[in-house]
């Protein structure tokens, strides 16, 4: 939805057929005729004499259509809604069809016939207003469906809907006002493809707050406007409802969008977003949750020893969450399948255990063993486990894991590979090719067999490669396979990210690959892989005595983010989308969206966490410990 905000009634009439004027001109260069559905109410006044004085609109390409009629009155009666449409629109311009309802026939045959035009094509415009009790057309709380399996229905009116009438001079006293009226039901106003809703006045002002910042549901039918992308809301001053009041300030955050820059509404328990004014004031920005699909560790616990407990992954949830990492994959990587095994099994019982794990876990990333044992290419992976692709194992992975298998590194040009990647794809586990030394050949098979990305790309192969061709130049001239890549400043100097991010696109994902000295005091650590290891104050993490080998890596997700601002390799908005949506998107094969949320501010370069929601919940809140 997008609300647009006007001082007086008048403006906002005039905003909203300007809106219209440009739509319609828009529509007709697609199509010989469109169809619109009109509202009859005094709240569309100001609209439609805008509209009926303009000289862009072509009326006898429009088939006109109003949604909603009494039951009863007579043909004559200056209260019809039909009449009213005629006076202000119908017998004003020269329209190519216009379709009335009527109030005196058989309710039934009249929504049988009604309902038989509206389905002859698609509506292309609908403009709308909102009730006092929140209504649209007629569908008033007690009748209203959002999944109305008819096209139009006969209802019967809620008082405070026929006080309204009242209230807006179209009736004397409220015995006047009919009982029962013909609607077009919401499914059919909703697939609208765009729909302009002017509601103005103080009478309206709690209808429209509970449309905006309530909970989306019948008892204020108008709610589902803010589930359509290409709804807009235009207010006056005295329906405006901002500020927003406590507790509803808790569930709806105003900030930028931090994806477009644009102001935004947003409410954390319907996961809908409202596009505000570009000149609202806000001092924030929002965006969808961190996604991290690489991360071995955090803060002190490591995902990749049995020592682990599942209080500890409890822990490093809550600390995830605290840096904005909504949903992560524990990245379990090479070791024996004994030991493999048995840390899938500590992760099952964290998820069992405690609801918050379960809720970020959203699979799990099997980085190993099947990878090259050749050095370089193994990286820090221990060689002497390192194997070839086995789908016995993997039955075995998915027998006893709670959590989905999501996503498995490996090497192709390994014997079996072709068959392993096959047998994954077949049963929706992604297959990223890494710690590999592949040739062109073996990276095309990979990829015609299921394989759609390149695990830390840049990294896990030898210092020193071939000129061309080597696996970093097949992998990056790939189209269809993505890039992970991890932007902690050590990992890839920036020269290369620039290289990636304008090869790859919006198929370049950020990851972590955190261990669990991310997060930690700066000092020597034991590695389960890799032995002994050094984080620098700089969060650099080296493999001790060799060479300044990287260990991993020693910043999280949201420290990746901060060094791409810091370096200007990306905006805001991109590298956000590359850390957030993007990922989640990818693990989803593009079917569902992340809709956890974080709101933060940016000072100096760096992200400022200041909430975060999940699935609806505030689950940290550093606002309280910054006053």
């Amino acid at each position: 939805m997008n609300l647009h905000l006007s001082q007086s009634r008048n403006e906002m009439g005039i905003a909203a057929a300007k809106a219209v004027e440009n739509k319609i001109e828009s529509l007709l260069k697609e199509k010989e005729y469109i169809r619109i559905i009109f509202a009859a109410a005094p709240s569309q006044s100001e609209m439609l004499n805008y509209l009926t004085s303009s000289k862009r609109i072509p009326w006898n390409r429009i088939i006109a259509f109003h949604m909603d009629e009494y039951i009863g009155l007579s043909k004559d009666s200056p209260a019809l809604f039909s009449n009213f449409l005629k006076r202000h629109l119908f017998d004003l311009v020269p329209f190519h069809q216009v379709h009335l309802f009527d109030g005196e026939g058989d309710p039934d045959v009249e929504v049988k016939r009604y309902s038989k035009l509206l389905n002859e094509a698609p509506i292309d415009i609908v403009c709308l207003g909102i009730g006092e009790n929140g209504h649209i057309a007629f569908n008033d709380p007690p009748v209203a469906d959002f999944n109305d399996p008819l096209a139009v229905k006969k209802v019967v009116l809620e008082e405070s809907c026929r006080q309204q009438q009242v209230n807006d001079g179209c009736f004397e006293i409220l015995q006047d006002v009919p009982e029962t009226a013909l609607t077009l039901t919401i499914p059919v106003l909703i697939k609208g493809r765009f729909l302009y809703c002017v509601v103005p006045g103080t009478t309206k002002r709690n209808a429209v707050y509970q449309s905006l910042f309530g909970e989306i549901s019948t008892s204020c039918p108008a709610s589902i406007l803010r589930y359509s992308e290409n709804c807009d809301l235009f207010l006056d001053g005295d329906s405006n409802p901002f500020p927003i009041q406590k507790p509803e300030a808790e569930t709806n955050i105003t900030a930028y969008n931090v994806l477009n820059n644009q102001p935004v509404l947003l409410n954390t328990k319907s996961n809908t977003l409202v596009q505000l004014p570009l000149d609202f004031a806000v001092d924030q920005y929002v965006g969808e949750g961190l996604v991290d699909i690489q991360i071995n560790g955090i803060k002190g616990v490591d995902f990749n020893t049995t020592l682990t407990k599942p209080e500890a992954i409890l822990e490093a949830s809550k600390y995830l969450l605290s840096k904005g990492v909504t949903t992560y994959y524990p990245t379990i990587v090479t070791n024996g399948f004994d030991t493999i095994l048995e840390l899938v099994e500590t992760i099952n019982k964290a998820c069992k255990a405690y609801p918050l794990v379960n809720s970020c876990v959203a699979g799990l990333h099997i980085e190993g063993p099947f990878i090259s044992s050749e050095p370089g290419a193994k990286g820090a992976h221990p060689e002497e486990f390192t194997r070839n692709p086995s789908v016995e194992f993997l039955d075995q992975l998915q027998e006893i894991s709670w959590k989905p298998i999501a996503l498995i590194t490996l090497a192709p040009e390994l014997e079996g590979s072709e068959e392993f990647i096959k047998t994954c794809t077949n049963r929706g586990i992604r297959v990223s090719i890494g710690h590999s030394l592949a040739t062109g050949d073996d990276v095309q098979m990979a990829k015609e067999a299921g394989a759609s990305l390149a695990t830390h790309l840049g990294n896990g192969v030898p210092l020193q490669l071939q000129r061309h061709p080597n696996i970093i130049w097949e992998l990056m001239a790939q189209e269809g396979i993505h890039a992970s890549i991890i932007a902690d400043g050590f990992h890839l100097p920036p020269s290369f990210l620039k290289v990636v991010f304008r090869a790859k696109g919006d198929e370049c994902l950020l990851v972590s690959d955190a261990t669990c000295f991310a997060g930690m005091a700066p000092g020597e650590y034991d590695s389960p892989i890799g032995g002994q290891v050094v984080l620098e104050e700089s969060g650099r993490l080296s493999m001790k005595g060799a060479k300044g080998l990287l260990a991993g890596a020693g910043k999280d997700l949201l420290e990746n983010i901060d060094y791409l601002l810091e370096s200007k390799l990306l905006p805001l908005s991109q590298a956000w989308k590359k850390a957030s949506v993007l990922p989640s998107k990818y693990m989803a094969a593009g079917k569902v969206s992340n809709k956890d949320w974080v709101v933060f501010k940016l000072g100096d370069n760096k992200v400022n966490i200041q909430k975060v929601f999940k699935d609806g919940d505030l689950v940290c809140d550093n606002t309280t410990t910054q006053k």
